[in-house]
């Protein structure tokens, strides 16, 4: 035997175009919040990522005073002074 939902609903007397408007507006609501969700997630990534553009701007600039060239070749530069040096 099947049961029946007998409670109200805030969809009972609205017609098939009310209905189709409210689905299209919960619709752009659900896509909203999961695109706010996934923001959420990621505001710790974005901000790790940030550091570390600003901790390779600072190293370049450190390696640019005492005179090594930076720039696509950094991580050439950085391995190199890692084999040297050890971990820099």
């Amino acid at each position: 035997m099947t049961e029946t939902n007998t409670e109200p609903s805030m969809f009972d007397g609205m017609s098939v175009d009310e209905l189709q408007d409210a689905v299209e507006q919960m619709s752009a609501e659900l896509k909203s919040a999961k695109i706010a969700l996934r923001d959420k997630r990621l505001s710790g990534v974005r901000s790790a990522i940030e550091a570390r553009r600003e901790a390779d701007a600072d190293l370049n600039e450190e390696l640019r005073k005492i005179g090594y060239p930076t720039g696509s070749r950094s991580l050439y530069i950085t391995d190199s002074l890692n084999s040297r040096y050890g971990r820099v």
